[in-house]
């Protein structure tokens, strides 16, 4: 595999933060009003927004919490060697 076995928490870390800085950085600067057509909103929804934000952190916290305690493969080699012996029985 390219990334190891931390695939999955390197992928939730990448779309949680993007999540976060993505509405943080549209809450601080909406868009111009020339920029905005008709039907569409200038500011995004704060309620939204916050809730989007919040997501994000909560996701990214996971992934970066998960890659700090991961344990190392080395650890989990004497536990698939076992298997292995047990499933050839």
């Amino acid at each position: 595999m390219i990334f190891g076995e931390n695939l999955l928490a390197l992928l939730v870390l990448a779309i949680g933060a993007a999540l976060a800085f993505g509405n943080l950085m549209a809450l601080i600067r909406p868009r111009s009003a020339d920029q905005v057509g008709e039907g569409e909103l200038a500011r995004p929804p704060l309620a939204r927004s916050v809730g989007m934000i919040l997501l994000g952190i909560l996701a990214a916290v996971w992934a970066l919490v998960s890659l700090v305690t991961a344990e190392s493969s080395d650890e989990l080699q004497p536990a698939a060697e076992a298997a292995a012996v047990y499933a050839t029985d």
